[in-house]
């Protein structure tokens, strides 16, 4: 009996509705290093090994800042070696940005992407500092005590390293 193998290919599209996922995006390739490793990592599985021979600590970093946007998939693989190892690749094939701003909200959009790391992290100590032993704050709160927009706010959480939005709070991550 002959039996006819079919494979589906499903296509994972990353659906970009909210502003602050569009800061997520431009800020993963904003420098060489993570526009290199997130080329590599849409072109197949690479371990975490192999991240730091090629691109160092820094390639780990970048790595970590795909988790946290859930840009990256995981796998168990075995190496050449025979040993267990993680796999990364990229969760999605293709991204659909699907948001309609006001031109007057586009300044604090491109500010929130191209800020240096210094300032987002300057942004990121005054949060922690509201949060202080709590696990989480109400985001209106943290916009209210920082005096800047929602969006900007948001932006600075989506590109921070130790926070991230759930439902209407700020956490620690």
């Amino acid at each position: 009996m002959n039996y006819i193998n079919i494979s589906i290919i499903m296509s994972k599209i990353k659906a970009i509705n909210d502003v602050s996922d569009l800061i997520a995006i431009f800020h993963a390739s904003d420098n060489e290093i993570k526009k290199n490793l997130f080329a590599d990592l849409s072109k197949g599985w690479i371990t975490e090994e192999e991240i730091k021979n090629k691109y160092g600590e820094e390639g780990l970093k970048s790595l970590k800042y795909f988790e946290r946007i859930k840009f990256v998939e995981t796998q168990w693989i075995l190496t050449k070696e025979g040993k267990r190892s993680i796999a990364y690749r990229t969760y999605y094939d293709t991204v659909q940005i699907n948001i309609t701003v006001p031109i007057s909200d586009m300044p604090e959009i491109i500010y929130a992407s191209t800020m240096p790391d210094e300032k987002v992290k300057e942004y990121e100590k005054k949060i922690l500092e509201i949060l202080g032993s709590r696990k989480s704050v109400y985001i209106g709160d943290v916009q209210n005590a920082l005096n800047i927009s929602m969006i900007l706010l948001k932006g600075i959480v989506k590109r921070s390293e130790s926070l991230e939005i759930k439902g209407h709070n700020i956490e620690r991550d």
